[in-house]
């Protein structure tokens, strides 16, 4: 009986042995997973909304950190190449500064600032048509016409109607000013430059020739666009007239 509780019990070290073996192979073949050191770098993000075409100064940016993987190749590191700089467009609050979104003085050149694809085109305004005299350069606006009834010489009759015509518009000046400040302007400008699409440059003109253009001025960072089928007086009024016929002078 000894005998055989001794067997029993080298069996079970023996065993146990096997066992401690076989775990400590699996454990030495295991894959180990090594977490990657993130590598961050130092970038500058606009610390508040900086409007185009304004000199940037040091409280404008702040410091931010991201992952070096995350970097965009334009992202400035270096602080002393954004201040003193001008924003060639709006920057939002929080976003990274680029270096595509920055110029030189020499870059305030109105050449320089008419975006590619459009063109410059200036139009007379009042306080009343910019918005209380609110547009500032650099911002976007649409632009809504109205026109007075026409008819053509086959006798076509055209009906009075206003229409919003373009849409996110950017505003390029005022007057000969293309770095006007918040501030209340001392004197209303006379008139505004738009930066139109080349395709939509005589529709502009034409409006501004026979018809009156107001400005409705956008908010910051929207692009979005409305379809708009334009408005007759019935659609104000829901009144769409009364079939009048001149009384015959025989009558």
């Amino acid at each position: 009986m000894e005998k055989t509780n001794k067997k029993i019990i080298a069996i079970a070290v023996i065993l146990s042995l096997i066992t401690a073996l076989l775990i400590y192979v699996y454990l030495s073949r295991s894959t180990v997973v090594v977490v990657p050191e993130i590598e961050y770098v130092t970038v500058y993000a606009a610390a508040r909304t900086i409007p185009a075409r304004t000199q940037i100064s040091v409280s404008d940016i702040k410091q931010v950190n991201i992952a070096k993987e995350l970097l965009n190749t334009n992202a400035v590191t270096d602080p002393d190449k954004i201040t003193g700089k001008y924003t060639l467009q709006s920057i939002m609050e929080g976003e990274l500064i680029r270096s595509e979104r920055l110029g030189n003085e020499d870059s305030m050149y109105a050449s320089y600032m008419v975006p590619e694809g459009t063109r410059a085109v200036s139009m007379n305004i009042t306080e009343q048509t910019n918005v209380s005299n609110l547009v500032r350069p650099g911002d976007f606006v649409d632009l809504v016409v109205s026109f007075q009834e026409e008819d053509d010489a086959e006798g076509v009759i055209y009906p009075r109607i206003t229409r919003m015509i373009l849409q996110n518009v950017q505003v390029l000046a005022l007057g000969q000013d293309v770095m006007l400040s918040s501030d209340k302007l001392d004197e209303p400008p006379a008139t505004v430059t738009l930066a139109i699409k080349v395709q939509d440059v005589e529709k502009f003109v034409y409006a501004s020739e026979f018809g009156i253009i107001r400005l409705a001025l956008r908010p910051m960072g929207d692009d979005s666009v409305t379809g708009t089928q334009g408005t007759l007086r019935s659609d104000v009024t829901g009144n769409r007239g009364t079939y009048y016929k001149e009384p015959d002078e025989a009558e």
